[in-house]
C-alpha cells in the first residue's frame, strides 16, 4: 500500500467549534465504515491511510482522539502511537486501538506503548460511539479551559506591561505589609530597586518619626479597608524634601481578613511647589485686596464727609429765596455733589465685588413701584434733552416679588441713565416681561431701548469691561468711570441673572438684564389688573403723538375694560371724536397729550369744549414740571407725565365724577401724600461741627427740638439728664465713639426704656451697617446725608419707639 494521506489540508480543516477525530487505517472501505459510524455525533473525522501520514496529521492539528488500526504495513499501530507519544504536543492524545481482537494481541505492554482504551472486531458501533464521545467532550472542555488559560495569560501580560510602563509608582505587599511587587516607576521615584524591594516593611522609605505618624493616621481613619498619606522624604544636598502621595487598598480574603495591600505612589514635590506658590500668592493677592478695600472705604469714609456738608448745604440753601441765577448755580453744586457721589459709590461697590464682599438681599418687592421710582427719578434728565422716558410693564410680571430692591433699582437707573446720556433726541422705553422657570421661581426680564448713537460692533464685546468705555478718545464726548457697566453686570450675576446688549450705530441700542425671584401673592394685584366696574365699558379716546405712549396708555385701559380708540394727531383725534358723535356712541373721555405737533393739546382741549356736539370730558397729560389752566376745561384734569397706571385711574374718576376713590397701589410711593412730621425732641451725636450744622439744620426746619454732643461722652452724659425721642449718633468721634456710647447708653436705660439710635456713618458697606446693628444701634444711615431719607428715618424711628414703650 502506498504511503498515501486522505487528511485533510488548510482549506479542509475542522470547521469552529466540531471536534476533530483521526481515524487511521490502511483499509479504505473500513475507514468508510467506521467513518459512518460517526457521522450521527457530528464530528469533524481527519483520515489517514498510514502511521506517516497519520503523524502528518498531527503536526497540523490536535484531535480529540485518535482511533488507531493495529495492523498496518510499513509501520503498525503500535510503532505509530509510541512516535505520537515521542511528540510533546500529541503525548497526551488518546488513542484507542481497533484490532481483530487475536488472543494476547493487546496485553498490558501494549497499553504502556501509549493506548489508553482498545476495540476488537467485530466494532459494537454503540460501544464506539460512547467511547468517542467521551473524549469527545474531554477535548472540548480541555479547549475552553486552554482557551481561558490563554485570555487570563494575555490579561497577565498587559497587566504587566501597563504596570511596567504606568508614570505612577505601584506596588503590592503581604498580610505582613513586606512588598511582593514594586514596578520600575515605584524604584526610580524611591531610588530602591525592586529587587532590593522585595520582602522589605513598607516604611523602608522614611524614618521612625514619620513611621509613627502615618500608623497614627492609620489608626485614626475610619475607613480601615482604603488609606492615603503625605510623605515627605529628606533629598540629600537639597533644603527642600521630596513629597510622596501615597494611596493603597486592601486585598480582603475569607471572612475580611486583611491579605495584603496594593497601592500606588506618586511624586508630587512639582506640584507641592506650584501649591506652596500659589497659597503663598493667594494669601499676598487676599492681602492685597483687603488693604485695597480699607483703603476705598477709608477714603470714601474721608470724602463723604465733607461732602455731606457740600450735599445737606446746597440742599437746604435750594429750600431759600433765591434769584433764576442764584438757584441755577446752586443746582449745578447739588448735581455736581451727587456725580462725584455716584463715582465714589460706584468705586466701592466694584471693590466689594472684586472681593467678594458684596451681598444681595431677599426681601418683598414691588416691580411696578421700583420701576416708577426709577422713571421718576430719572425723567427730568430726560426732559432736559427733551426725551421721552416710559416704563411697559407685561401682564405676565408679578405684582410682588422676593428680590433685592435696591440692587435692582441700582442696575434699573445704571442702564436707563446711560440710555438717557447717550441719546439726543427720541425715546427710552423700559419693558419688563416675566417668565415661568423651575419650581416657583420667576425670571424677569428688563429691556431697555434708546434711540441713540449706538455702539460700535467692535466695543459690544468688552462694554461691560471695568474702565471701557465705547468712546475713549481724548475728545470724547461724554463722562463717566466706565465702571457703571460693569458694576451691573456684576449684579446681574449675582442676582442669579444675565445680562447683554445690541446695538447699530446711529441707530440705537437695546440693553437687557434677567434675574431670578420668587413671586408672592399679592391680594391687591387682581383688583388692581381686572376690570374696574365703573370704567367698564366707558368710550376713551387717546391722543397722543408717541407710538410707544400710545401702546403703554392703551394697555393700561383696557385691562380696566374701557374701549379705547388711539389718534396721532389733533385732527385724527377731531374727526374720531364727530364720528363718534354721528354715530350715537359719543367718547366720554379724552385723553389729550398736552405736547401734540402743530395744534397742541391745549388748544384741541379748548376746541373740543366749544363744540356743543362734543359731550366729552378732556383729561390733559402734562410734562414733569409743567403746569396748565385749567378752568376753562370745567370737568377737566390733568395728569402729569410719566403716567403711572393708579394716577391714571385716578385722573379718569375724577374727570368722570366718580364718588368712590380708588387707593393708592403702594402707599409712600413717589405721588403718595407723606403726612406732617411729628414735633419730638432729638440729640444729634456729631463731631464734625459742617455735619452738626447740616443735620441741625434739617431736624430744625421740619419742626424738631435738636440738641447737640461734640463726642460720644457728651452724647452718654446727655442721654442720662434728659430723654430723647431718638438719638443720632456719629460712629467715628474722639475721645467716645458711637458704638462705646450706645453701649454706655444701653447700659443705663436697662429694660425700662429705649432711645432709638440712629447710625450716622460715612461707612457705607454692608460690614457697617451690620456692626451698628449688631453694637445696639436701630438704623443706619450712610452720609451724605439727604433730607428725605433723613426725616423718614427719624419718624420711623419714633413710631417704632412709641409702640415698644406701649407694650412694654
Amino acid at each position: 500500500m502506498s504511503d498515501r494521506s486522505t487528511t485533510t489540508s488548510a482549506d479542509d480543516a475542522a470547521p469552529h467549534g466540531a471536534v476533530p477525530i483521526l481515524l487511521v487505517d490502511d483499509d479504505e472501505s473500513k475507514r468508510l465504515a467506521l467513518k459512518s459510524v460517526l457521522a450521527p455525533l457530528g464530528y469533524h473525522v481527519v483520515e489517514a491511510d498510514s502511521g506517516t501520514a497519520a503523524l502528518r496529521c498531527l503536526m497540523e492539528n490536535d484531535f480529540a482522539v485518535i482511533l488507531l488500526d493495529v495492523r498496518m504495513p510499513i509501520m503498525d499501530g503500535f510503532e505509530t502511537a509510541a512516535l505520537i507519544r515521542l511528540r510533546r504536543q500529541s503525548e497526551m492524545t488518546p488513542i484507542i486501538f481497533i484490532t481483530a481482537n487475536q488472543a494476547g494481541e493487546i496485553g498490558p505492554d501494549r497499553y504502556a506503548q501509549g493506548a489508553v482504551d482498545f476495540i476488537a472486531a467485530p466494532i459494537d458501533v454503540d460501544e464506539l460511539r460512547a467511547k468517542v464521545s467521551v473524549f469527545g467532550s474531554l477535548f472540548v472542555q480541555a479547549e475552553t479551559v486552554a482557551a481561558r488559560a490563554r485570555e487570563v495569560q494575555r490579561s497577565a501580560d498587559q497587566l504587566r506591561l501597563l504596570t511596567e510602563t504606568a508614570p505612577i509608582g505601584i506596588f503590592q505587599t503581604d498580610a505582613e505589609n513586606r512588598y511582593t511587587y514594586t514596578n520600575a516607576r515605584w524604584a526610580e521615584i524611591t531610588g530602591v530597586p525592586s529587587a532590593t524591594a522585595i520582602g522589605q516593611e513598607w516604611h523602608v522609605l522614611i524614618d521612625d518619626e514619620r513611621q509613627a505618624e502615618v500608623v497614627e493616621e492609620y489608626t485614626e481613619s475610619s475607613d480601615k479597608s482604603e488609606f492615603t498619606s503625605r510623605l515627605e522624604r529628606p533629598v540629600p544636598g537639597s533644603s527642600s524634601p521630596q513629597v510622596l502621595l501615597i494611596h493603597s487598598k486592601a486585598l480582603l480574603g475569607d471572612h475580611g481578613v486583611v491579605t495584603g495591600w496594593v497601592g500606588t505612589l506618586a511624586d508630587i514635590t512639582a506640584e507641592a511647589g506650584v501649591e506652596a506658590a500659589m497659597a503663598e500668592a493667594r494669601d499676598q493677592a487676599r492681602a492685597a485686596s483687603m488693604l485695597k478695600s480699607e483703603f476705598l472705604a477709608n477714603m470714601s469714609h474721608e470724602i463723604r464727609t465733607p461732602m455731606n456738608g457740600v450735599i445737606g448745604l446746597t440742599e437746604l440753601l435750594l429750600e431759600t429765596d433765591l434769584d433764576e441765577h442764584q438757584r441755577e448755580f446752586a443746582q449745578t453744586l447739588s448735581n455736581s455733589g451727587e456725580s462725584l457721589m455716584t463715582v465714589i459709590n460706584g468705586i466701592l461697590d466694584f471693590s466689594k465685588i472684586e472681593t467678594g464682599t458684596l451681598e444681595v438681599e431677599n426681601i418683598e418687592l414691588n416691580v411696578q413701584q421700583l420701576v416708577d421710582d426709577v422713571v421718576d427719578l430719572l425723567v427730568p434728565s430726560a426732559k432736559s434733552k427733551g426725551l421721552d422716558l416710559m416704563a411697559i410693564l407685561d401682564r405676565s410680571v408679578p405684582a410682588v416679588v422676593s428680590g433685592d430692591p435696591n440692587r435692582l433699582r441700582q442696575v434699573l437707573t445704571n442702564l436707563a441713565g446711560n440710555a438717557i446720556k447717550f441719546t439726543h433726541s427720541g425715546e427710552v422705553v423700559i419693558r419688563v416681561s416675566a417668565t415661568r422657570a423651575a419650581g416657583s421661581a420667576t425670571v424677569l426680564r428688563f429691556e431697555l431701548t434708546d434711540t441713540g448713537v449706538g455702539i460700535a460692533p467692535d466695543k459690544l464685546a468688552v462694554i461691560f469691561e471695568p474702565f471701557t468705555q465705547a468712546d475713549t478718545s481724548t475728545t470724547r464726548e461724554y463722562g463717566g468711570t466706565g465702571l457703571g457697566l460693569a458694576i451691573s453686570s456684576q449684579l446681574v450675576t449675582l442676582m442669579r441673572g444675565e445680562v447683554g446688549t445690541s446695538s447699530e450705530l446711529g441707530t440705537g441700542s437695546t440693553f437687557w438684564f434677567t434675574v431670578k425671584v420668587q413671586a408672592l401673592a399679592d391680594e391687591g394685584a387682581v383688583e388692581r389688573w381686572s376690570p374696574d366696574s365703573d370704567l367698564d365699558g366707558v368710550r376713551i379716546l387717546v391722543v397722543d403723538g408717541s407710538e410707544t405712549h400710545r401702546f403703554i396708555l392703551s394697555d393700561y385701559l383696557t385691562r380696566w375694560g374701557m374701549v379705547v380708540e388711539i389718534a396721532d394727531s389733533a385732527a385724527a383725534a377731531w374727526a374720531a371724536l364727530h364720528r363718534a358723535a354721528d354715530e350715537g356712541g359719543p367718547v366720554a373721555v379724552t385723553l389729550v397729550d398736552q405736547s401734540m405737533h402743530r395744534l397742541n393739546g391745549v388748544s384741541l382741549a379748548t376746541a373740543i369744549h366749544t363744540d356743543s356736539t362734543l359731550a366729552t370730558c378732556v383729561v390733559l397729560m402734562t410734562h414733569e414740571g409743567g403746569s396748565v389752566d385749567l378752568g376753562e376745561l370745567e370737568a377737566g384734569a390733568s395728569l402729569s407725565k410719566p403716567i403711572h397706571r393708579e394716577d391714571l385711574r385716578a385722573s379718569l374718576r375724577r374727570a368722570l365724577d366718580l364718588e368712590t376713590p380708588i387707593a393708592q397701589a403702594t402707599p409712600g410711593g413717589a405721588h403718595a401724600a407723606r403726612a406732617e412730621p411729628a414735633i419730638g425732641r432729638l440729640l444729634v451725636a456729631e463731631d464734625n461741627l459742617i455735619n452738626q450744622m447740616v443735620a441741625v439744620a434739617i431736624l430744625s426746619n421740619a419742626g424738631y427740638l435738636v440738641e447737640t454732643a461734640r463726642n460720644g461722652a457728651e452724647a452718654v452724659r446727655a442721654a442720662a439728664a434728659q430723654e430723647y425721642d431718638a438719638i443720632l449718633m456719629d460712629c467715628h468721634m474722639p475721645q467716645m465713639n458711637g458704638y462705646q456710647a450706645t453701649a454706655a447708653i444701653r447700659r443705663q436705660e436697662g429694660a425700662r426704656h429705649h432711645t432709638p439710635i440712629i447710625a450716622l456713618t460715612a461707612g457705607a458697606r454692608g460690614e457697617d451697617r451690620a456692626r451698628c446693628l449688631a453694637e445696639g444701634m436701630d438704623e443706619y444711615l450712610s452720609k451724605p446725608v439727604r433730607k428725605a431719607p433723613l426725616l423718614e428715618m427719624v419718624r420711623h424711628s419714633m413710631r417704632s419707639g412709641t409702640a415698644e414703650l406701649s407694650t412694654s
